[in-house]
């Protein structure tokens, strides 16, 4: 048998647009918004992505960098000759070092820093604590751009044999800062000695300031222009770094013995060449590269950061990738099934055309297709009308499934057709028999038992792959399972509550049989007629859900940098300076100043080593009055610690302290290393708190009972909060120590790439969504306006007061649209309650532990907007209905 190609009457298919285009406007409008912010989404995202990871290694600093170390050489105990190529040969070894590294590596890096550098020398005379290391530097552009204030550059001091007994001295040039650090002058003759007690001679040719401080020479060698300070055991320490020259290279290699000097070649990367889609070929590269070498070989060993620091962002990026793609599911979920209600309001509205063409002979594959190409060409129109706007608005429209959306609107079009002609014009009839129509009954409810219990299994395995996996999907763009969590959530949720619709409304309906006055009875009976109708209140609440998942997602992540922020600060604002015991008296200048509430000095040590009967580990040590900061913490709106009072009394044999985190039984017989020969026994008394958003273990303890145990208690960090406490901070610390505040590194989380992008994403997905249920609602409206106005205008003409009748359509229209939008809401909320915790939103947010989530108010002006909606629609259609005259009432 040979099946004929079905035949599209064309002229059917134009006349049906002409004569209600609606619909397919309807259609094409949502095809347009949803192609639209679904192609930006992917091109935007891998633009965030990049400059995400751009940022990320921008931030390392030093930490990000590929350095190659040469190994030492052994000492040379025969005379030494100068060697006038030092410059030369190190600047060959850089460019033999650049052709070694893989080309995917080389490609993201840029021309080697070369350096050669000693270790930090004791420089002997004039006090103990002070320190000297000297270096050269060679970059690509030529040595370091500097203007000498003072005295000149560095020349040559011997010749090519340099005769006599050694040390040989090297000229050396200081900056500025240094300079006042170590207390030279331009002359100075600065004798030093290394770890072995061998002498290295040098003398002061020039003080000097950087022209451009940020040039990425100098980041290499910070202390070149910041020496540091601090105070140890009441001496003053200050360690800084002495550059050299070309012309005193040579010199260097002869006052410096060989195995102290250092050569390195440091490739920083170029944050602009780092791609999402290519990085982890980089993180690959940079750990092949790191094996294949070692110094203990005779090798050239190489050493980066950049690895880990890549794959950190790329860890946030795909934090925020998931994230995206949870809104971006739910959106076009929404979507498809905005456009399903829109398909069936358009075959509503083409009923009779549809029925009499059946009727007429026409094939139910004819029918479809007429409906497909009609809802086809609208929807293509729409879908490239938001390409176009992509690609005008963004550059690209990168999203290579778009087909997706116009193929749904016009394949929903066609198979509702074709359903609503077969049953048209269905030869079966309904049995006479009771129990044949019972056992029909019972098929049919055993379906839609069936379909929903699929669907709540679906529902039940994407959260489980949520609370399993979570968002962190892979590169390939995601677990799209995972991240379909919220959208199955509601479905599910939505067809159980509409299950008990019908119940509800016969309870009502029964309820208002007993009332006075009419307007609860007819309402009743609507209701129950439109609960039959599944689709338009699946529809309103997945959209409502949706739209409370949105908007709570962005609420709790500004909400959550904002904590992060204050926490990893310490308060509103804090300084970072040299350890000094007149700290104290600064932090109370600062709690004077006017709008500080309070202010408290103390000592932020990392890395300190820690040990218990059973356990080690590394912890940050906080050293603080614990009255002082327990009134701040009290006046702030950083979590409170309880257990700060126990700190200044108990047992005098161990000083009491609060821990937070760390391995099991730390606890027990804690012990601290507060120098190299001096430990502190200690009795942990409660639970610290989060000092500066540590990820680390925290120990606080008291300064005078820590002083008194001989721990190092002198404070290096100054903490204030009130809404002047930046600036007096900055007025009294300003120029001795590194002030960070609260509302700069808020702005600077809130404006991070990934940050903003994605609470631009959640705020426009929200508004599209809006726009979704205000569609649903019109929609509901539009595909029971005849009956509801035959049976209004019946009601009418049998006297029902023009008040009664209002309210009679008010309530109609409202009560499917309030039941959808309660149950989405609970929905909504539910769903974040329930799935917040897997979304990794603390990756993004900055903090170390999961936000606490956000329910904003103003999300529930989608149930208001909604709700004048319907008042509106109301007023509408009963002054359309006003208009038409009681005797046309009568003759329906």
């Amino acid at each position: 048998m040979r099946l004929e190609r079905p035949r599209l009457h064309g002229p059917t298919i134009t006349g049906r647009v002409r004569s209600d285009p609606g619909p397919l406007l309807l259609i094409g409008l949502v095809v347009a918004l949803t192609t639209a912010l679904t192609s930006a989404a992917v091109p935007l995202m891998d633009s965030t992505s990049d400059r995400a990871l751009a940022e990320a290694a921008r931030q390392a600093g030093p930490r990000g960098a590929v350095v190659a170390t040469f190994p030492r050489a052994d000492v040379d105990y025969e005379q030494p000759a100068r060697d006038p190529q030092a410059a030369d040969r190190l600047r060959a070894d850089a460019t033999e070092t650049q052709r070694q590294l893989p080309r995917r590596l080389s490609a993201v890096l840029r021309p080697g820093i070369a350096s050669l550098t000693t270790p930090s020398l004791h420089v002997l005379g004039g006090g103990p604590g002070r320190y000297l290391t000297l270096a050269y530097l060679d970059s690509p552009a030529g040595p370091p751009d500097v203007r000498y204030l003072a005295g000149k550059a560095p020349q040559a001091t011997v010749g090519a044999d340099p005769g006599g007994p050694a040390p040989w001295p090297v000229q050396i040039a200081l900056s500025q800062d240094a300079a006042s650090a170590l207390r030279l002058r331009p002359g100075d003759r600065v004798s030093t000695e290394d770890v072995q007690a061998r002498p290295v001679e040098a003398r002061v040719s020039g003080i000097f300031v950087a022209r451009d401080p940020d040039q990425a020479v100098w980041r290499t060698i910070p202390q070149l222009l910041r020496p540091v300070r601090g105070v140890s055991q009441g001496v003053r320490l200050a360690s800084a770094t002495a550059l050299v020259s070309a012309e005193s290279l040579p010199d260097l290699r002869l006052a410096v013995p060989s195995d102290d000097l250092t050569e390195r070649i440091s490739f920083s990367p170029r944050p602009t060449r780092l791609h999402w889609d290519e990085s982890a070929d980089v993180v690959r590269a940079v750990g092949s590269l790191q094996a294949s070498s070692g110094v203990a070989r005779g090798q050239v060993a190489w050493d980066s950061g950049l690895d880990r620091v890549l794959q950190e962002g790329r860890a946030e990026v795909a934090a925020a990738r998931g994230q995206a793609l949870v809104l971006l599911v739910g959106l076009l979920a929404c979507a498809l099934l905005v456009l399903w209600q829109a398909a069936e309001l358009l075959v509503r509205r083409r009923a009779g055309s549809v029925v009499l063409s059946r009727e007429r002979g026409g094939t139910l594959p004819e029918i479809s297709g007429e409906l497909f190409v009609e809802v086809a060409v609208f929807a293509t129109l729409g879908a490239a009308v938001g390409l176009v706007s992509t690609r005008l608005a963004v550059g690209d429209a990168g999203w290579a499934r778009w087909t997706l959306i116009p193929l749904a609107a016009s394949l929903a079009a066609a198979i509702t057709g074709a359903v609503l002609a077969r049953r048209a014009t269905d030869p079966r009839r309904t049995p006479a028999n009771r129990t044949a129509r019972i056992r029909l009954a019972r098929a049919r409810r055993l379906r839609q038992v069936l379909l929903v219990t699929a669907v709540v299994a679906g529902a039940v395995l994407a959260f489980v792959a949520l609370r399993q996996r979570g968002v962190l999907g892979t590169d390939a763009g995601g677990d799209v399972t995972a991240a379909s969590a919220p959208v199955w959530w509601a479905v599910a949720g939505a067809l159980l509550a509409i299950r008990s619709l019908p119940a509800a409304a016969r309870l009502l309906l029964n309820a208002a049989r007993r009332a006075t006055g009419g307007v609860a009875f007819f309402v009743a009976a609507r209701v129950r007629d439109a609960s039959r109708q599944v689709l338009p209140l699946v529809v309103i609440t997945v959209t409502v859900a949706q739209l409370v998942f949105a908007v709570a997602l962005a609420e709790t992540e500004q909400r959550g940098q904002a904590a992060g922020a204050l926490l990893s600060v310490g308060g509103d604002a804090r300084a970072v300076v040299a350890p000094d015991p007149s700290l104290a008296d600064a932090a109370s200048r600062v709690a004077a100043a006017p709008g500080v509430r309070a202010a408290v000095a103390g000592r932020v040590q990392d890395d300190v080593r820690a040990t218990s009967r059973e356990r080690a580990d590394t912890v940050r040590l906080v050293v603080v009055d614990a009255r002082a900061y327990r009134r701040m913490l009290a006046v702030s709106a950083l979590p409170d610690a309880p257990h700060l009072g126990r700190l200044v009394s108990g047992d005098e044999d161990r000083v009491p302290a609060l821990l937070l985190g760390g391995a099991p039984g730390l606890r027990d017989g804690l012990v601290v290393r507060a120098s190299d020969d001096v430990t502190v026994p200690l009795l942990v008394v409660g639970t610290a708190p989060r000092v500066q958003a540590s990820t680390d273990p925290v120990v606080v303890v008291d300064a005078n009972r820590y002083a008194r145990a001989k721990g190092l208690a002198s404070p290096d960090t100054v903490w204030a909060v009130g809404p002047g406490a930046a600036a007096a901070v900055k007025d009294v610390l300003g120029r001795s120590g590194t002030i960070t505040s609260y509302a700069e590194t808020l702005a600077a989380r809130r404006s991070a790439p990934l940050s903003a992008g994605l609470v631009r994403l959640a705020v426009a997905s929200a508004a599209l969504l809006l726009l979704f249920a205000v569609l649903a609602v019109l929609m509901v409206a539009a595909s029971e306006a005849r009956p509801r106005g035959e049976s209004v205008g019946r009601l009418r003409a049998l006297g029902v007061r023009d008040g009664q009748l209002w309210r009679v359509m008010a309530g109609e229209l409202a009560t499917p649209v309030v039941f959808g939008a309660l149950t989405g809401l609970v929905l909504g909320v539910s769903s974040v309650l329930a799935m917040f915790g897997h979304l990794s939103l603390e990756r993004i947010t900055g903090q170390t532990n999961t936000p606490d989530v956000a329910l904003p108010l103003w999300g529930l002006c989608a149930a208001a907007v909604l709700a004048v909606t319907v008042l509106v629609l109301t007023q509408v259609e009963w002054v359309r209905l006003r208009r038409v005259a009681l005797g046309q009432l009568l003759r329906r």
